[in-house]
């Protein structure tokens, strides 16, 4: 059996969820160093989302890296976009993003 490519509205929820995961490793670094009482060990999982994260964003085109930082890494807000693109470009370029992203995140798993 053939498997069945993602539709783009998958890739986005991939892409959400990652950017979810992300941002809670983030957070959970900070505390640890914060509190200091958490053991390296405990928050291995939480870098190592971090760097495979940063890693791909840091392969990615120019376009890519600020799409997927501002639209899934980062909190940004919804127009933020409206500063580097038309409505129409943005939307496509968004599309091209997440193919990309995913493509590159894919690759360091093989």
């Amino acid at each position: 059996m053939k498997d069945e490519p993602l539709t783009y509205k998958q890739k986005l929820n991939i892409m959400q969820k990652l950017g979810d995961l992300y941002r809670t490793a983030l957070r959970r670094i900070d505390m640890s160093e914060l509190s200091g009482g958490m053991t390296p060990a405990s928050i291995r999982d939480d870098i190592n989302m971090k760097n495979l994260m940063e890693r791909t964003l840091q392969d990615c085109s120019a376009d890519t890296k600020l799409i997927a930082g501002k639209d899934f890494l980062e909190i940004s807000d919804k127009k933020w976009y409206a500063t580097y693109y038309s409505q129409s470009a943005y939307y496509r370029k968004k599309k091209k993003a997440v193919e990309e992203f995913l493509e590159l995140l894919d690759s360091t798993q093989r």
